[in-house]
């Protein structure tokens, strides 16, 4: 079944995190299938300025709102004025997340409770909200990531909370299927965005190693196949070969995944500690 253009001609689309990276290109992409989108984002500058700029291209067919979607209480009231203003949801994408990659034992339990909040309970509490809006044949996609389906080092707080994203949608999708909603997850490799260069700040060296040589997405690109996958109404979308890969190995030969990366860690760490004894003599 092949897509065709304006596939999405008049839906309306509420994407957190709308303000950047895949949120950013899944609205344009969006918007350019003839779609309307509501962009909901923390900080108000940038998500005024995206607004804007997106509006010169689609008059009309933009609006925005701040929230911080792991205030309840914050996310209920954007919700409503979006209803109000911009009509009740069609499709709804949760873009907004975060990430601080460290070693388990020095990652600051702030970040960890902060990426809990925005990723599980913001996740939560943006999807619930608006789905007291949403109508039979709408469509939800929460994001989680190829860390929600394999453990990276340097990732426990992260794998954590996008493993309870991936457990969230599978029920989800049980439950809303005999009101004809429809749940998608969508499971993005490392796609070359602001947060990701956020993270290479406290990423660990073996972190970096397990990675290899995996070639970054173009937030484009992921918005293609988040567009792609609701149309064909899959449930499981991951964009890319690789990380298509990556998924089957790790369902089918989850231990030969587990030793290649043990491998690769090693390998940094025998290097490392190479390193250190040419220095020394």
């Amino acid at each position: 079944m092949s897509r065709s253009s304006g596939s999405f001609l008049g839906r309306l689309v509420y994407i957190s995190g709308g303000s950047s990276g895949i949120g950013r290109a899944a609205a344009e992409a969006f918007l350019a299938e003839g779609a309307s989108v509501a962009l909901f984002a923390r900080g108000t500058e940038r998500l005024g300025a995206v607004g804007q700029a997106l509006n010169v291209r689609y008059p009309k067919a933009v609006h925005t709102f701040r929230v911080d979607v792991s205030n309840r209480r914050d996310v209920d009231d954007a919700i409503g004025k979006a209803v109000t203003s911009a009509g009740a949801p069609d499709i709804l994408v949760t873009c907004a997340g975060t990430a601080y990659p460290d070693y388990f034992q020095q990652l600051p339990f702030q970040e960890y409770q902060n990426m809990v909040d925005i990723n599980i309970t913001g996740t939560w509490n943006f999807v619930q909200s608006s789905l007291a809006h949403m109508s039979s044949g709408g469509h939800i996609v929460t994001v989680s990531s190829v860390a929600g389906f394999v453990g990276t080092f340097g990732y426990t707080a992260y794998g954590a909370t996008k493993f309870a994203v991936m457990g969230f949608s599978e029920a989800l999708r049980g439950e809303l299927k005999p009101r004809g909603i429809g749940v998608s997850v969508l499971c993005p490799p490392d796609t070359d965005t602001p947060q990701l260069q956020q993270e290479d700040r406290t990423k660990p060296p073996e972190t970096r190693a397990v990675s290899g040589n995996v070639r970054l997405l173009s937030p484009n690109r992921v918005a293609a196949a988040l567009l792609e996958g609701i149309y064909k109404k899959k449930f499981l979308i991951i964009p890319g070969s690789e990380a298509k890969m990556v998924y089957l190995l790790s369902r089918f030969c989850p231990g030969f995944v587990r030793s290649v990366m043990d491998r690769e860690v090693r390998r940094y760490q025998r290097q490392k500690q190479n390193d250190r004894k040419e220095d020394q003599l």
